[in-house]
């Protein structure tokens, strides 16, 4: 499916609502955007460590995302210095 939308006088874009259904958005849902080489892409949001950037098994602890390899790194750093 192919439409053309303008920009809003902020810049913003408003996703059709047929393209949001038919690609799964909803609305209050993340997306993560990256810009490619003929425009930008928007996928929903995949959490990602905030650490080492990996998906697999990330949990959000205190507002960060952060997968068990990096939990586990941090625990033995704060049991190092008495945390």
């Amino acid at each position: 499916m192919k439409k053309s939308k303008k920009l809003t006088s902020k810049s913003g874009l408003t996703i059709p609502k047929d393209m949001r259904a038919e690609t799964g958005f909803f609305s209050g849902m993340a997306v993560d955007m990256e810009t490619v080489q003929d425009g930008i892409l928007v996928k929903p949001h995949v959490p990602v460590c905030r650490f080492c950037g990996r998906p697999d098994g990330v949990v959000n602890i205190a507002h960060m995302d952060i997968c068990p390899a990096c939990r586990s790194a941090l625990r033995k750093e704060l049991e190092q210095h008495g945390e």
